[in-house]
């Protein structure tokens, strides 16, 4: 029987506040998940029995969201290839959805990375830093850039892992997922699934670089059916190296992306 008796639980999902459209016209006011998107839900009136339930959708005159349809993407969710990506050209044919996934790729042993220690640096390295949506596409002389994380960062990671990694940076100066050093956690490590807190780790970029080229770690990291799951918070705060994950999608077929409540146990000597 498992018991989390002595164990320290450690809620990785954020919380979220919903903007509520409220039947009689009221507008209850939310908050944002970390990446700034808004849950909005429509309230409505069933009228066999009277009783209330609450849409996950945004009104078209919304003034806060333009989508009249939300998506799997708002919040902590897991994101899988197939239905998401596997139309991009040069994509293998073999990719997964997330509901296709075996469970234990969303449950199990997981390392914990924190790249505190890779402050960010204006040196020749540094201009190798890539491209973000919305960044200025080159450093300039004197600019700080996150350095790049490689295999030596990452020694904990154990064959099998669920891989669990944040920094205290953000923006450019946040240390950046390389192609090769994917390539090894793929191929050498054989990491189960990445986890992500909202900032700390840039491996979103060339977003709108012409394809094959574009977004190079979703392609390389779903490519080869490992998923990720992000905006996750309070990785930072964990007191172990390794701790027990837990973040399961919807049994929802053909949906590219399922809300999780992510959590992390850590053992009793936390």
């Amino acid at each position: 029987m498992i018991s989390f008796d002595g164990c320290r639980v450690v809620d990785l999902s954020p919380r979220i506040k919903a903007r509520v459209h409220r039947v009689d016209g009221s507008i209850e006011e939310g908050t944002t998940d970390p990446y700034g998107k808004p849950w909005v839900m429509q309230e409505g009136r069933f009228p066999g029995d009277n009783s209330l339930f609450t849409l996950y959708s945004a009104p078209a005159d919304d003034t806060v969201w333009h989508q009249e349809r939300m998506t799997s993407h708002n919040g902590s969710h897991v994101q899988g290839g197939k239905g998401h990506i596997d139309h991009w050209p040069g994509m293998p044919a073999n990719m997964q959805g997330v509901w296709e996934m075996p469970l234990e790729t969303f449950v199990g042993p997981a390392s914990v990375v924190s790249l505190d220690h890779l402050e960010p640096r204006a040196d020749e390295q540094s201009a190798r830093y890539p491209l973000g949506e919305g960044y200025k596409l080159t450093s300039q002389s004197g600019d700080l850039r996150g350095q790049e994380i490689l295999p030596e960062h990452l020694v904990s990671v154990e064959q099998g892992d669920i891989l669990l990694m944040t920094s205290c940076y953000e923006g450019l100066q946040q240390p950046w997922l390389s192609a090769s050093t994917v390539t090894w956690l793929i191929e050498d490590r054989q990491i189960r699934m990445l986890g992500l807190q909202a900032s700390g780790v840039q491996w979103q970029y060339a977003l709108k670089a012409e394809a094959p080229a574009n977004s190079p770690i979703r392609r390389m990291l779903l490519g080869a059916n490992v998923p990720i799951a992000h905006p996750l918070v309070n990785i930072d705060t964990l007191q172990q190296g390794r701790v027990f994950y837990f973040g399961m999608p919807l049994n929802t077929p053909k949906m590219e992306a399922s809300f999780i409540r992510a959590m992390a146990l850590e053992g009793p000597d936390a």
